[in-house]
């Protein structure tokens, strides 16, 4: 009789801890989903509608990549509408000051200056990088679009300033030469007819059709960007050049200097008017993105609400469920303590 008791105790005890180990786990599997909101087992909880949330998070996957990708190009145009801004306010103060000189006909040494000052920040904001990458050399990314104006390109040889210089020699002796001359230039800073691509740009050249494009959207595609050899910046770099390669206070002939100042001051306006209508085209690609991004972060909210409600637990419910798990786990462990307490004395 003995003999049963303690077989049938000991049979107890160990079906005691058995339970005792079962609901640990799934206390353990409560206690996670209470803290994450999420199914502890999620593919055996959710069944059939697995493949449901798969799908909804295969589509928020690819989502998320367009998502980062925009973003980096919204910075990346940001970064190209602040360099073609600055560019135009450092062509704008020379157009002002060689007007105001060829108003008052007092042209002197300073405008020289102004030109030259003015080509090294126009040539470093249009040398930018974002993010590793040239801003304005096309798709020839990997090399900064212009030439220093006092330095060889290594392409050629020869520096942009040599370039000028071999058009205008020691400059116009007559208006009728001045406006000579200023043509030749401009066939001299025309890509597809001068020495412009090898001497003072490096990007990709005219004749290539390709332009800088992005996958926006699943089914969007987004050319965008400006190049350093498109008309604006050829004409405001020949306007520069003409002042900062010729001190036109030194011509001896009064029309030579006031025809050369006025084609100057035209290339630099067209320049700037062509570079602006530039920024304006860019400004519109970027109002057109970051309306997809827009339309992406609604799309991202919808796809992120779905997989909650699919994956997400029943917060009352898995709180009640702890509760119990815990209740009946204080009980095992009571019946356990209570087992193990019995001996062979209990029964004497």
């Amino acid at each position: 009789m003995i003999s049963t008791t303690m077989t049938a105790t000991l049979q107890s005890s160990l079906t005691s801890r058995r339970n005792i180990s079962d609901l640990s786990q799934r206390l353990d599997k409560a206690g996670q989903e209470v803290s994450t909101g999420k199914h502890a087992e999620m593919y055996r909880a959710l069944g059939p509608r697995s493949a449901e949330t798969l799908a909804v998070r295969s589509q928020l996957t690819r989502l998320e990549g367009f998502v980062q990708s925009n973003n980096a190009l919204a910075r990346k145009l940001e970064s190209g509408s602040s360099a073609l801004n600055d560019i135009r306010a450092s062509a704008q103060a020379v157009i002002t000051e060689a007007l105001q000189a060829g108003s008052s006909g007092q042209i002197t040494g300073t405008l020289q200056l102004s030109a030259q000052m003015a080509l090294d920040q126009i040539i470093g904001a249009a040398n930018r990088s974002h993010a590793g990458e040239a801003l304005f050399s096309g798709i020839e990314t990997d090399r900064a679009p212009l030439q220093p104006f006092d330095e060889a390109n290594p392409a050629s040889g020869q520096s942009p300033r040599e370039m000028v210089e071999a058009v205008i020699g020691t400059g116009p002796a007559s208006a009728a030469e001045a406006e000579t001359m200023a043509e030749a230039l401009a066939e001299a800073f025309a890509p597809t007819t001068g020495d412009f691509e090898g001497s003072f740009y490096n990007g990709t050249p005219a004749a290539t059709p390709d332009r800088l494009s992005a996958r926006i959207d699943e089914n969007e595609t987004l050319s965008y960007g400006v190049q350093a050899n498109d008309p604006g910046f050829t004409e405001l770099l020949r306007g520069l050049s003409m002042l900062a390669s010729a001190d036109v206070s030194q011509f001896d002939n009064e029309g030579a200097a006031q025809a050369w100042l006025n084609e100057a001051i035209t290339a630099m306006a067209g320049g700037r008017d062509a570079l602006l209508q530039a920024e304006t085209r860019l400004g519109a690609q970027q109002a057109r993105l970051e309306s997809v991004m827009e339309a992406q972060a609604a799309k991202r909210d919808l796809y992120t609400g779905q997989i909650n409600a699919i994956e997400n637990v029943d917060p009352y419910e898995a709180a009640t469920r702890l509760t119990e798990l815990q209740t009946q786990l204080e009980a095992s462990y009571m019946v356990t303590s209570r087992l193990s307490k019995l001996s062979f004395l209990n029964y004497l």
